[in-house]
């Protein structure tokens, strides 16, 4: 490849992804005023329309790049992603009551098998396409010793999960990975999402989650805002929160919502003190996981560039 080629195909990159996280945004805070919000249309046009402008852009690059543009089903999926981590929940128009129920409903088991061994965790399914957001540790061996990933639904449909679908950062233990769930034209879960996480002690939190073919919910309030965990063998988890609510081990990669059926973060473990069966549960700031969303989202639209 030449320099030239080089040089277009990072500014391809670099454009791409400003269109998917700032130009999109932009156009959807504006038509705010003038659509119905009802199914979150300004929202979705995020990623549809850095897929617009992108397209215009690859036809003069392809050439030059010999590459092809993402297809229809992948722009839904990236206006996916984007809606359901930057839509304003007055958009969503969506009560506390149906926003609990969309979570309890789209909660799904993860499990990984490596070695002979079966590993559990939950997660929440946040696109109808198959992204779910879980915790770092749930997938580690799948990462770490290339385990088989897999998705299951509470109707019992397993689904495939890919290292290469699998996004994480062990410094918050949040994942995101991709099931090989096919859905032409996606669409984000519809509740309602803290964006910024801003947390206080006494404030009323709900765990939710899958594993065992059984569903888990218990409640507690937040005892810590800001909380570091620091595991036996070392490693630190940071930006964390704590609650009073009581669980047990294998409930990671749940999700805890708040007294307004707000998202607000991501079941990290269950700190247990010696002889107990149970103990408080810690969660990662979902603020965390809507940026690596973000991220994913912006990669993806770059490749209409590549």
């Amino acid at each position: 490849m030449s320099k030239l080629e080089n040089v277009l195909k990072a500014s391809g990159l670099i454009v791409g992804t400003g269109l998917a996280t700032y130009g999109g945004m932009e156009l959807g805070d504006t038509l705010n005023d003038y659509l119905s919000q009802r199914y979150m249309i300004p929202q979705m046009t995020q990623g549809l329309t850095a897929f617009i402008v992108g397209t215009i852009g690859n036809r003069v690059l392809r050439n030059v790049l010999g590459k092809k543009r993402i297809s229809e089903s992948e722009a839904y999926s990236i206006a996916a992603l984007n809606a359901f981590a930057n839509a304003t929940n007055d958009s969503r128009n969506v009560s506390v009551d149906r926003s609990l129920e969309q979570i309890s409903e789209n909660l799904v088991e993860v499990m990984v098998d490596s070695d002979g061994k079966r590993s559990l965790g939950s997660g929440l399914m946040i696109t109808t396409d198959g992204y779910v957001i879980t915790a770092h540790h749930v997938i580690d061996e799948m990462i770490k010793n290339g385990g088989r990933g897999m998705v299951k639904t509470q109707e019992g449909t397993t689904y495939s999960v890919s290292k290469e679908n699998v996004w994480y950062n062990v410094s918050t233990d949040i994942a995101v990975i991709k099931a090989s769930k096919v859905f032409e034209y996606s669409q984000p879960i519809k509740v309602k999402v803290d964006q910024d996480c801003k947390l206080k002690k006494g404030d009323e939190v709900r765990i939710l989650g899958f594993r065992d073919g059984q569903k888990y919910n218990t409640m507690g309030i937040i005892t810590d805002q800001n909380h570091t965990w620091k595991q036996e063998d070392g490693k630190v988890i940071h930006d964390l929160f704590q609650t009073d609510a009581r669980g047990k081990q294998g409930q990671s990669g749940g999700v805890i919502a708040n007294g307004k059926g707000e998202l607000i973060g991501i079941v990290v473990y269950a700190s247990r003190r010696n002889g107990e069966d149970i103990g408080v549960i810690g969660g990662a700031k979902l603020s965390n996981a809507l940026t690596y969303i973000n991220q994913i989202a912006a990669k993806k639209s770059a490749k209409m560039f590549l």
